[in-house]
């Protein structure tokens, strides 16, 4: 929630237009400005074939006519489109403008956490407004309104759909939202490191944070740990190991476990296969929505006796799960 009005980001941001972008109406019975209407408006046309051409510079310039209605008609949503296009392709200006836009609900809906991150990447890429919004946006938002923006900020640069794809921007920025306590950040950043998505393979770090969320008696370490033992990150894999782990994040009912969980159970693999529990889990996660483990369960119970199936069954109730409706989706599979 917001401390203080937005009042300096809105002059903030009409301080950063170049007048000498506007296109002035002209003044009644103005002879001489009513022959500039012709001149201004083949600018604008030139303007736009230069931003549809992908000059990021037009892009932003474009943006910004269309956000104040100067020489053609107003349309906020459209100047974010524009924004956007000069942002990708690293315009420090179009990011500051975006990050104007959600702050104050241009074109946009009102995104505080998505502003700051806007503000953040222009202030990197050298916008001069961002060095004066990044510091008043973090005053007025909560602490988890932050990390959220650098978690978003770190996709952005990691997805490179948003803004110029940074790999090590995005760890920057995930390394920043993790040391904040994040719980998910840092299982992301973990798994990153673990499986050297995007970056070289630091087992020895992805360990790290698995070690921080462990220490946090939080299920996401355990199933970490799980993760490195399942896959043998440290050396031979130890299924046996991984499962302990996985069955104690369960406790937590962390759902990534149960769904790893299941599949080791069902394969036999670390112990003997025991589709009973297998099931439980499955029916667990196809009870929230998910339906490959609903297919899973399916599948299962094909290799299953009918006594197998009703131990299953009779189990239901400590999870809180329709048996009828269990069967009444698995019936809508029909055979596999």
């Amino acid at each position: 929630m917001r401390l203080k009005p937005p009042t300096a980001l809105v002059l903030l941001w009409l301080a950063g237009l170049n007048a000498s972008w506007s296109v002035a109406a002209p003044a009644p019975h103005d002879r001489h400005n009513r022959s500039k209407v012709p001149a201004a408006r083949q600018a604008i046309t030139q303007l736009q074939a230069r931003a549809e051409g992908g000059d990021a510079e037009a892009q932003n310039r474009l943006g910004e006519k269309y956000l104040t209605g100067e020489g053609i008609d107003q349309n906020k949503e459209v100047a974010v489109l524009w924004f956007r296009k000069s942002a990708r392709q690293g315009n420090a200006d179009a990011m500051c403008n975006l990050g104007i836009a959600y702050y104050n609900g241009a074109g946009v809906a009102i995104n505080d956490s998505l502003s700051l991150a806007w503000f953040l990447a222009a202030q990197k890429a050298g916008c001069e407004r961002a060095a004066e919004a990044v510091p008043r946006a973090e005053s007025e938002l909560s602490p988890w309104a932050i990390t959220k923006a650098y978690e978003l900020l770190a996709d952005m640069y990691q997805q490179g759909e948003a803004l110029p794809h940074d790999q090590a921007e995005a760890l920057r920025w995930w390394q920043k939202a993790a040391s904040r306590g994040d719980t998910d950040v840092e299982l992301a950043l973990a798994l990153i490191f673990l499986e050297g998505n995007g970056v070289p393979q630091d087992v020895a770090q992805g360990r790290h944070w698995c070690q921080e969320l462990q220490q946090q008696h939080k299920s996401e370490g355990a199933y970490c740990f799980g993760y490195i033992y399942q896959h043998g990150l440290e050396g031979a894999a130890d299924a046996a190991k991984a499962r302990k782990f996985y069955t104690q994040a369960i406790a937590g009912h962390y759902v990534p476990a149960m769904r790893a969980l299941a599949g080791m159970e069902a394969r036999g693999e670390g112990g003997k296969i025991d589709r009973v529990s297998a099931s439980l889990l499955y029916a667990r996660l196809a009870a929230r929505g998910d339906h490959e483990a609903l297919q899973s369960l399916a599948t299962i119970k094909r290799q299953m006796s009918p006594k197998d199936w009703k131990q299953v069954e009779s189990q239901f109730h400590l999870f809180q799960i329709d048996p009828r409706r269990i069967e009444n989706d698995l019936d809508r599979l029909g055979p596999g």
